[in-house]
């Protein structure tokens, strides 16, 4: 029987120091794994960068001014939830997801959990460094963060050797 998977987008935040910045939760506060990415389902009529800048700034508070595009995933990632959810009218057994990388441009004060009071997701955000994020997740969504931070990393990598040369030839 096929799944039906919901469209969706999944944010990665990095700070200039490429730690990636991880929310708990507000909904989450009885789990052992309450943590992830922002992410969110993509409107009618957006295109996943356009859903991947609203969810960020109404999960975040941060602004795009605040936020440079980095990487757009390859791939579309998918996982299944341990049972179906209702989201709006329709019931899906999971979601398929289109994956952006950030870089943060703030001072640290752009973050806004409360910026879209009807639905507040987190109640507080870490910097955790890339290797160490998938622990901090529900068990189903691991493979899909797993798979999309082999595919970052190499790209975060980049960014920060470039980083290291420009400081280097100042």
């Amino acid at each position: 029987m096929d799944k039906k998977l919901r469209q969706n987008v999944g944010i990665m935040i990095i700070n200039p120091a490429g730690e990636v910045w991880l929310g708990k939760r507000a909904d989450g506060l009885k789990f052992k794994f309450n943590e992830q990415m922002p992410q969110g389902g993509i409107d009618s009529g957006e295109t996943p960068l356009e859903a991947a800048y609203r969810e960020m700034k109404e999960e975040t508070g941060l602004q795009k001014e605040k936020a440079r595009l980095l990487y757009e995933s390859k791939e579309w990632y998918s996982y299944v939830f341990p049972k179906p959810k209702t989201i709006g009218k329709h019931v899906y057994d999971g979601q398929k997801q289109k994956w952006f990388l950030f870089l943060y441009q703030g001072d640290g004060s752009d973050f806004n959990l409360e910026y879209y009071p009807e639905e507040i997701e987190f109640i507080s955000y870490k910097w955790y460094p890339l290797r160490e994020i998938v622990q901090y997740v529900v068990p189903f969504k691991r493979d899909v963060y797993t798979k999309v931070t082999e595919e970052f990393e190499p790209i975060i990598q980049k960014f920060l050797s470039r980083r290291i040369d420009d400081t280097v030839s100042l």
